[in-house]
């Protein structure tokens, strides 16, 4: 039986997608789902994933990748969006997490540790972090599902918000490239274990 090592050992960043092969929308939603699963700080999960499948959205989102050949040849696209605005620690929606991860028991610890956080640290770099828990969890995933996949961190933000729709609250933390990889995974290249 594979191990999760194994899916680990095969993932590798995809450069070039084979055209015409679609990502399909269940293989999309099981990604999307590794994604929802991830650990995230205090729990709050502070992230939102857009996919993409749209020839002309993907296009534009090429474009705002600076037309890296991974983001112009892939079928489909998760982009990756840090809740900014929600996680001031008076909102709603850090209210809703902290009861939800408390599980009935008192907030108040989880409150102060997480005031002091939100008080020392830049809200929009943290919580770009924590996506990275979400995107690690969707690349496995995508290998797992016979996926290529290609993290993409260089984009032009203003293009890719004009692209998306995506709000100022937010700031757009990663961009996944999906689709099935041209060509044999090449040797692993990494340092000795020890």
């Amino acid at each position: 039986m594979p191990s999760l090592l194994d899916a680990i050992q095969q993932r590798y960043a995809c450069r070039q997608f084979v055209a015409g092969q679609i990502v399909s929308a269940s293989e999309l939603r099981v990604v999307r789902e590794a994604g929802r699963l991830a650990p995230s700080a205090f729990g709050l999960e502070p992230w939102r994933f857009i996919s993409v499948t749209d020839a002309t959205e993907r296009a534009a989102i090429a474009r705002a990748c600076y037309d890296q050949p991974a983001a112009a040849t892939a079928a489909a696209c998760i982009v990756i969006v840090a809740l900014v605005d929600a996680l001031d620690p008076d909102s709603d929606y850090v209210r809703a997490r902290f009861e939800a991860e408390a599980r009935g028991q008192d907030t108040a610890s989880i409150y102060e540790s997480y005031r002091a956080l939100h008080h020392a640290e830049d809200a929009s770099a943290w919580a770009r972090g924590q996506c990275n828990f979400a995107a690690a969890h969707m690349l496995l995933q995508a290998t797992h599902l016979g996926l290529g996949s290609c993290p993409i961190g260089g984009f032009d933000e203003t293009a890719l918000r004009a692209a998306l729709g995506i709000s100022s609250g937010e700031s757009p933390a990663l961009v996944i490239a999906l689709g099935r990889c041209a060509y044999a995974a090449p040797p692993r290249i990494r340092k000795d274990f020890d």
